[in-house]
């Protein structure tokens, strides 16, 4: 499952797997954290409740809207505010089928899609860009991510190269990172530059609850579990391309946000005391909202 470079090996047992005794042991916690589960029939019942909206005089149903974008044999995100659970949906013979669900952590402040808000954005996005990263490496190449992180040697791109890495996957010893895996949303009211992805995170013990700065946190297995492939082979995501100016997505596995409309003004409750000596609740990233290795693909 976990099979890192000798430096990287060496970081993630003294910072990661110090309390296990074996590489066996440290494959098992790696894999204990992993907050995946497959939903029951009350669970999506109370979901599909909640996707139901009025829209123009009708009921309409996220989860349906989402659906009739997932092409056949492919996959789909469904982020359901309320739970803090991201579904991965399958588009089988024109049925939908919930393969899996994730727990998560969203923003912070209220929902919007404003820039700059700090809210996570509601309604239809699509993947866009992508970045694979080692166990713990931070992504987002800061000024906070060069001087607060320590940095291990490994190869990138055939060249040897020092990467900042997180100390803890849960645990406020460190800023809150990207890390991992990232994934940029795209939507009309989301432009790539204002930073919104889907991205492992060193706060997990946060999830479930909403203390991002705008991204959607999930464990760093979690988001290795969505960058990996079905049985067939088929991608759980897919990553499609801006046009030039950034204004029309072609491709790119289909994402709806949503959150039952009594809950978009609800504010999210305060940090809990164990975070209280550390509340910084902003994902680092760069400042065009890109993280290192993200193809600008809006050029």
């Amino acid at each position: 499952m976990y099979s890192p470079e000798p430096w990287v090996a060496h970081f993630a047992l003294e910072h990661f797997f110090h309390d296990t005794p074996t590489p066996e042991a440290a494959q098992e916690k790696l894999q204990r954290s992993s907050t995946m589960t497959i939903p029951d029939a009350a669970e999506l019942l109370k979901l599909r409740e909640r996707s139901v909206y009025p829209e123009g005089g009708r009921n309409v149903s996220a989860i349906d809207t989402l659906a009739l974008q997932i092409p056949e044999g492919k996959y789909g995100l469904y982020m359901d505010g309320d739970s803090q659970r991201l579904y991965l949906l399958g588009n089988r013979g024109g049925a939908v089928e919930f393969v899996a669900s994730f727990l998560t952590s969203t923003s912070a402040q209220e929902w919007s899609n404003k820039p700059q808000s700090g809210g996570t954005p509601l309604g239809m996005h699509r993947m866009v860009a992508y970045q694979k990263g080692k166990l713990g490496q931070v992504l987002s190449k800061t000024d906070e991510a060069t001087n607060k992180f320590p940095r291990v040697p490994i190869k990138s791109g055939g060249k040897n190269t020092q990467e900042p890495f997180v100390r803890s996957l849960n645990q406020a010893v460190d800023p809150a990172a990207i890390i991992t895996d990232a994934f940029a949303l795209w939507g009309p009211s989301t432009p790539l530059s204002r930073g919104v992805f889907i991205h492992g995170t060193n706060r997990e013990d946060t999830l479930g609850a909403r203390y991002s700065g705008g991204c959607v946190r999930m464990t760093s297995v979690d988001a290795h579990v969505l960058a990996g492939t079905d049985e067939r082979g088929v991608p759980y995501i897919e990553v499609g391309a801006l046009d030039k100016k950034g204004k029309t997505a072609r491709g790119g596995s289909p994402v709806m946000i949503h959150v039952y409309p009594s809950e978009k003004s609800r504010k999210a409750p305060s940090l809990k005391p164990a975070w209280e000596a550390n509340p910084s609740r902003n994902d680092t990233v760069r400042p065009d909202g890109l993280t290192p290795g993200l193809k600008d693909v809006t050029k």
